[in-house]
């Protein structure tokens, strides 16, 4: 488990490298308070409800690409309500989003969900990671490690990598 909150927390981290410029902030909370907050200086908050994690921001952001940050290991997409389509080229994933469609092309290595009502399409992943609520993640093909730390959350085969 202390492996995963490290993971969790290096991603949040670049997460903020892509909303730090945002006035106001983000905020992808459920009525139990899981999910994620990043303030307007970057300072992000991430916990489950009940246990908080709290990261000040000023991380030096990637390249953008069609609302992700990629870098060479890692690509973070955070979006409120939007359309994502991104390749993974064999790089973990974090989607930081409420009521998003997602499509990754590609293999992708650790893909972690996090906020609610998100639709990700995923070719192939090694491990999917799922925090929030009501998110359908579909995989076209692999048997990927499931890990659902929410609600009414659902993994599953079918399809391809277009939701």
């Amino acid at each position: 488990m202390r492996c995963r909150v490290a993971a969790l927390t290096s991603a949040v981290a670049l997460a903020v490298a892509a909303v730090a410029g945002c006035s106001g902030g983000l905020s992808l909370r459920d009525d139990s308070g899981a999910g994620i907050s990043i303030d307007e200086d970057g300072d992000i908050s991430v916990g489950d409800g009940t246990t908080e994690i709290e990261i000040s921001g000023g991380g030096s952001p990637g390249s953008s690409d069609g609302g992700a940050l990629v870098t060479d290991e890692l690509i973070t997409i955070a979006t409120d309500g939007g359309t994502v389509d991104q390749e993974c080229g064999g790089r973990s994933v974090n989607v930081v989003a409420n009521s998003a469609t997602v499509a990754l092309t590609g293999s992708c290595a650790l893909l972690t969900i996090t906020g609610s009502d998100n639709q990700v399409s995923v070719e192939s992943a090694t491990e999917v990671s799922v925090l929030g609520s009501n998110n359908t993640v579909r995989y076209a093909s692999g048997d990927p490690v499931v890990t659902d730390l929410g609600s009414g959350n659902s993994v599953e085969p079918g399809g391809s990598s277009a939701p």
